[in-house]
């Protein structure tokens, strides 16, 4: 029988040094993707942490031709680190989290109150740097935490694998899909990415960005008569778009909560979004525009079918492209990452919701259930294993301002993610 007295005492006991130890061998890495060029750095500094602890390691590349498939500008091999241990037991549990993080710009008149790629703790227990809470922090918990199981000599329930995977932040062909596609993917999958707060993510969309070029014929603006403005054009697409967009809002998943309506704060399911992003014509006001392009994000929830959603955007396009004067319309659809949905009754699931009524003490109803528009590359994993039984946790906060400038997690809650993990790991609950 674990004696929580016992795991919770050596949590909080965790020295800071040490912690910020681990925070700087890691945060420390500038792994910003594009390009993600340093993922062979950061796969040597990771590594001896899980060999120390006897777990054997895998390094495993994603193909090239498999690469190509992802629109941006990369530079190096994508490696992806996988560590298992045997601790002959009947299930196992696969850790996931990636190493990539987002560029590390200013936002607009705030900046960095440190550089972004020195992990920083002040004395409130604040830690800062690009990744803290999205995802290497995480990370670094499951590392604290499976140092505390040898030192206090708990067995896990679970066989254990970790892999720390490659390009989440721009999806199409993340490392997970791949390590998934190659079966090393095994038992309760475990995403320690996203919040630590009371609550269980049981759904996450898809994203879909379309682009929209309308092609006209460039003339001298005194002289448009003999031009076909490409901008102009675009209009009665535009409109037909944004007619499609106020349907699709409309719409809720049948059993996933979202997100209050801001305006009515009327409760409501996890909704569809339709976002027209960003429009670029022309170069000089004299010039007429031969070209329009508008980038679209769309948002899929689960219930909804990709091959239908695009086809309910061409249809619109073509309806718009009726009632304009384009020499042609272009559209191109780029599928990032699939929608998912959780299955809140399964067992492990189950597990998890009672680990947090445990660590952070407080009656099953207060963990809310929701959805969110965000997108995760477990839903490859989903999609590929026909499976609804994924744990999404992790150690940021509302207020981490993960992706923002002065991303931060607090001390506290990771001793809350450490506590979590061995829990859930060596405690039948």
């Amino acid at each position: 029988m674990a004696d929580f007295n016992r795991i919770f005492e050596e949590v909080e006991n965790l020295d800071r040094e040490r912690i910020m130890e681990i925070m700087r061998d890691l945060i420390n890495i500038d792994t910003t993707v594009p390009p993600g060029n340093s993922y062979r750095k950061y796969v040597n500094a990771i590594s001896p942490y899980f060999k120390e602890l006897g777990y054997n390691l895998e390094e495993v590349n994603v193909p090239e031709e498999l690469i190509k498939q992802i629109p941006y500008p990369l530079e190096g091999q994508r490696i992806n680190l996988v560590a298992t241990k045997e601790f002959n037991q009947k299930k196992y549990v696969t850790f996931c989290g990636h190493m990539d993080v987002v560029p590390a710009t200013d936002d607009g008149n705030q900046k960095w109150r440190f550089p972004p790629f020195e992990a920083t703790m002040i004395k409130s227990g604040k830690i800062y740097g690009r990744g803290v809470g999205d995802n290497k922090g995480s990370m670094i918990c499951l590392i604290l935490a499976l140092r505390l199981l040898e030192k206090l000599n708990l067995t896990p329930k679970y066989n254990i694998r970790v892999l720390n995977c490659t390009d989440e932040e721009i999806g199409f062909y993340p490392g997970i899909r791949y390590l998934t596609e190659q079966g090393y993917l095994k038992g309760t999958v475990f995403c320690i990415d996203y919040s630590i707060e009371p609550m269980i993510l049981i759904g996450t969309s898809g994203c879909l960005d379309i682009e929209v070029k309308t092609i006209g014929r460039s003339s001298h603006s005194g002289l448009s008569l003999l031009g076909v403005n490409a901008l102009e054009e675009m209009v009665p697409i535009l409109v037909e778009l944004i007619e499609l967009k106020k349907k699709v809002e409309l719409r809720q998943s049948k059993d996933i909560p979202g997100f209050p309506d801001p305006k009515t704060k009327e409760k409501r399911n996890l909704s569809p979004l339709f976002n027209l992003d960003v429009i670029k014509s022309g170069e000089k006001a004299n010039i007429i525009p031969d070209l329009c392009t508008l980038t679209i994000n769309r948002r899929v929830i689960p219930e909804e079918s990709i091959e239908d959603v695009k086809k309910e955007i061409s249809d619109a396009i073509e309806r718009g492209r009726a009632n304009c004067k384009a020499l042609d319309v272009k559209t191109t659809f780029k599928y990032s990452y699939p929608a998912l949905k959780v299955d809140i009754n399964s067992p492990e699931v189950q597990k998890i919701k009672k680990v947090i009524q445990l660590v952070h003490k407080i009656p099953e109803e207060k963990i809310r259930l929701m959805g969110m528009n965000l997108t995760f590359d477990v839903g490859f994993v989903a999609q590929i294993l026909k499976t609804q039984e994924i744990i999404i946790r992790g150690v940021a906060t509302a207020g981490s301002n993960t992706h923002g400038v002065n991303e931060t997690i607090r001390l506290k809650d990771i001793k809350k993610f450490v506590k979590e993990i061995i829990i859930f790991l060596c405690v039948d609950i």
